[in-house]
């Protein structure tokens, strides 16, 4: 026979006695508690309890806040039933954004317990036309959304702020799958202790339902596959754009997450002055909508891709130029064309409508809800099943309107479940409005249309069956598409969850000045026509329903249509193992006085390396081995000193490393591939070179191609002359194969460039053979030198400097540039001309260029050619290539002066913005 609690402020026989909730009560009343326990195994009578209790033994008001609509009625309509010694009529009521506020305010100062959604008691608190400060106990129904924003989140911390007795417990299923998130709700809501049961607990195992999760698998069909494959191809050159400027790191196809990655680089960039970012920032926005219109396209269907497309049209309408590009591209409007022509080619719907028929044909009294994520789809479903005859569906959307699509009324939302429960209709299509907390307690087959990437929603879908009875979960997964990433997610995030849940819990600790005697002495529990002790109740129970060792139990079972269950695993419920040591004990435990360790020992020599799965059954001599291993550890630690004393930068790999990267380079793969290995890339104009490291190394990169280049037309011995002079450690990297098999130059000439430059200009030169090679040397040099740097003294580091100053990288340097050491780089650039014209930077004569004139004529002629170069660059829009190409066309400045806009323009590179600009300069 049944037990029931008995408490002065619940009604007989409405609350059925389970000693998991009664001692989950006990945690509720001793202090704010984040209740965790599994859907359908009554959260919300634990609610009931505590609520009862605090208004029985404290007084004062309570109020609960649930996420919707629907939810706050279900609460409003259990506890008018449950709760007994009400005032008057008005001493249960609920609260919605429907209502007038100044009604509202009539029913808060009417009511004992009130039931709303919390933005409105965020609002009428903001407002002033309710108080918070007699509320004595606050339930946050769904408490995973008190994070951030959300006013569950604001609710709380309204009440905390002005409760003059503060109580609250909140309650969830699925309160986040990292401690983060689990920590962030605990906090917002003041929560001081995490009460959490699982369905394989010995006292929730009696009233866990089994539920039967099935995947099911279908083809993508054919005709979506063409109308995805050329937006595929426009994605990947995007993406393709993006990864080549440095942005986008990741290789292979893209996905959602790695395309937030980009626009976080991209933000970063912009902040930093970055021009490129702008139209990065476009591009990336551009591979976003394209990446989400192709998952629609096959793992939803045409009806899901409509609808997509509708919202993107309307948000450009009302003024989102982005969106309104991307629709108006012609690939994207002729796409929409055909999607409004086609009807669904998707197997998803017609496998759902065969699940659901194949349900009612099985059992006729069956109920079914569909989960699907587009009203579109939900139309469409909905659709087919009325034309089937044999269901008798429900749409259940939102309240909103939108493209076309009507909504639903909180009255005909109420409606709705309220036929479903009474059985005038069979099938709820809903979206994901239906997915919390609803109790439909005949809800025998739920269908996911897709996989749901968050485990918080995947929990709460699963959880609308198997409440009160068996039930069965079929998700239904696209083949090679986004559905599968999805529902991977959603395990791995349900697993994290349960171990995010535990850390927290731990960190909190437990209260050690509980009483659950003192804290549960107003319930009583009626078993058998006898009342007794709702805390004795729950110690028999407990005592009865202990587990033997090694006794297991499984709630869930997810299995593959099509494949055969494991015998194994559905044979687990109830099966009793031998309670054999090997299996008891901690994983790699091999007896009483071996602990396993969080860092894993080093092999023993001559000992069998096994799998870490499997524990080891011989016998082992415990002092033989504790001996082998403090030898080996000794040797380790020497080993260690040793490498520290004789290289103090053996650990550079853990170093993190920035470098500067020329603006030009981000044409190449090597600023993305810095990147990809996590450098910090500060793209910046560089005067002279092509990466800085630190204030030392400055590189210059050539391919084989322009290094040959430049010794043909002689700029390579200048181009050397103004690295070395613009910084302490200069390097030039040759970048390419096959610098020895260029046939307009000779091996021979090619050697001694190379000599000259490394003999008698002492400039290092590197080889490497592609973009890979380069950034890889790239950043083991910048980690070189960090740890180069960071291993001297402060004293060495001044000695360094001091040297680099006077040294330049070359004994004449500081003799030939007088105060060189002080000077600024384009001071030094131009002191290196005149000696490279003078003569004096080889120690030799000047062979490689012949003049006429004398070498202080040629000096003074260079450097008043320098001079006008550096004007013109000083002006908007001109570089360096355009300046030179305008003192030779007009030979001097005062002739580019006095020119007009049309013979401005006949120079290349200039157009007439740029003439405009340089006239309005020059005749200032």
């Amino acid at each position: 026979m049944a037990a029931f609690i008995e408490h002065p402020r619940l009604t007989a026989e409405s609350v059925e006695a389970r000693a998991y909730q009664i001692e989950a009560v006990a945690d509720c009343l001793g202090a704010p508690t984040l209740l965790v326990l599994p859907t359908a195994l009554g959260k919300t009578p634990i609610e009931w309890m505590v609520l009862a209790e605090r208004l029985h033994s404290v007084g004062g008001r309570a109020l609960i806040i649930a996420p919707t609509n629907a939810l706050v009625n279900q609460h409003f309509e259990d506890l008018k039933a449950v709760i007994k010694d009400q005032k008057s009529e008005d001493s249960v009521t609920s609260m919605s954004g429907s209502i007038d506020w100044r009604k509202r305010q009539k029913r808060w100062d009417a009511a004992e317990i009130i039931v709303a959604t919390p933005h409105v008691i965020r609002n009428d608190v903001n407002r002033g036309s309710i108080d918070l400060s007699d509320v004595t106990i606050l339930v946050a129904d769904e408490a995973h959304h008190s994070t951030g924003k959300h006013s569950s989140a604001e609710v709380g911390d309204l009440y905390l702020q002005t409760a003059d007795n503060p109580l609250i417990l909140g309650a969830t299923a699925s309160p986040g799958s990292t401690r983060e998130q689990v920590e962030e709700v605990c906090n917002r809501l003041g929560l001081r202790r995490i009460h959490s049961r699982s369905a394989e607990n010995a006292l929730l195992s009696p009233y866990a339902a089994g539920l039967q999760v099935k995947e099911v698998f279908v083809e993508v069909d054919d005709g979506l596959k063409l109308m995805a494959a050329p937006l595929q191809m426009w994605l990947e050159h995007l993406v393709d754009q993006l990864r080549r400027l440095g942005y986008h790191v990741h290789t292979g196809r893209a996905t959602s997450t790695q395309l937030n990655e980009t626009r976080g680089r991209i933000q970063g960039a912009i902040v930093r002055g970055e021009g490129l970012a702008y139209n990065a920032a476009r591009q990336c926005a551009q591979a976003q909508r394209l990446l989400n219109l192709i998952g629609y396209l096959l793992s939803q269907g045409v009806a899901a891709s409509r609808e997509y497309l509708s919202r993107l049209k309307n948000s450009g309408d009302n003024g989102d130029k982005g969106a309104s590009a991307f629709f108006n591209d012609g690939r994207i409007t002729q796409l929409f064309e055909n999607l409004k022509q086609s009807p669904e080619l998707h197997e998803k719907v017609g496998k759902t409508v065969n699940l659901v028929l194949d349900q009612l044909q099985a059992h006729p009294e069956s109920r079914v809800i569909i989960f699907a994520h587009f009203r579109d789809t939900v139309n469409e479903i909905v659709r087919r099943l009325e034309d089937s005859g044999q269901a008798k569906p429900e749409r259940f959307v939102g309240q909103s309107s939108r493209d076309g699509s009507a909504g639903m009324t909180q009255k005909a939302q109420l409606e709705g479940l309220k036929r479903f429960r009474e059985g005038k209709c069979n099938v709820l299509v809903a979206t994901s409005v239906g997915e919390e907390g609803l109790d439909v307690p005949r809800a025998d087959l739920v269908v996911f249309y897709e996989p749901v990437g968050s485990e918080i929603r995947t929990i709460q879908r699963r959880g609308r069956t198997g409440r009160h009875r068996a039930g069965t979960v079929y998700v239904l997964i696209a083949r090679d598409t986004r559905d599968e990433g999805a529902r991977a997610s959603a395990l791995f995030r349900e697993k994290k969850m349960k171990q995010a849940i535990e850390k927290v819990r731990r960190n909190m600790g437990r209260p050690t000045d509980d009483n659950p005697v003192e804290l549960l002495k107003s319930f009583k529990v009626r078993q058998n026509g006898v009342i007794g002790s709702a805390h004795a109740f729950m110690m028999s129970e407990m005592k009865r329903l202990a587990p033997e060792l090694g006794e297991l139990t499984a709630r869930v079972k997810t299995t593959v249509e099509g494949q055969i269950p494991d015998a194994n695993i559905d044979g687990n419920k109830g099966k009793k193992y031998e309670n054999v040591p090997s299996r008891l004990r901690p994983r790699g435990q091999t007896g009483l006085d071996s602990f396993p360790s969080s860092v894993t020992p080093p092999t023993i020599e001559g000992e069998q390396k096994e799998s870490n799965d499997k524990i080891e059954d011989e016998e082992l001599d415990i002092n033989e081995n504790l001996a082998k291993l403090a030898v080996r550890a000794a040797e380790d630690i020497v080993q260690a000193l040793t490498t520290e004393a004789i290289d103090p930068l053996a650990h550079e790999a853990d170093i993190p490393c920035r470098i500067i990267v020329d603006h030009r380079e981000l044409n190449t793969s090597i600023a993305a591939t810095l990147r990809l290995q996590g450098v910090d890339v500060d793209v910046k104009t560089l005067a002279i070179g092509d990466f800085k490291i630190g204030d030392r190394v400055l590189v210059e990169r050539k391919r084989v191609r322009d290094f040959v280049d430049s010794l043909l037309d002689g700029r390579l011995l200048e181009q050397a002359h103004r690295l070395i002079a613009a910084a302490p450690r200069p390097l030039l990297l040759i970048e390419g194969g096959g610098l020895f098999t260029q046939r307009a130059v000779h091996n021979n000439a090619l050697m001694g460039a190379l000599a000259t430059l490394t003999i008698d200009l002492g400039l290092p030169v590197v080889t490497t053979q592609d973009g890979e090679e380069t950034a890889r040397f790239l950043i083991i040099a910048a980690r070189r030198e960090q740890a180069l740097l960071g291993a001297l003294t402060k004293e060495a580091r001044e000695r360094m400097k001091f040297g680099d100053e006077i040294d330049q990288s070359n004994p004449w340097f500081a003799n030939q540039i007088p105060g060189g050491s002080g000077l600024d780089e384009k001071t030094k650039i131009d002191a290196t001309e005149s000696l490279i014209d003078s003569g004096l930077a080889t120690d030799q004569k000047v062979i490689l260029k012949t003049s006429k004139k004398g070498t202080l004529d040629l000096k003074d002629e260079k450097q008043n050619q320098t001079n006008k170069l550096h004007l013109l660059e000083s002006l908007p829009n001109i570089g360096p290539t355009t300046a030179r190409r305008l003192l030779e066309h007009f030979k001097s400045i005062e002739a580019i002066t006095k020119a007009d806009e049309a013979e401005l323009c006949q120079v290349s590179g200039v157009g007439p913005a740029s003439a405009r600009t340089i006239l309005e300069v020059l005749r200032k």
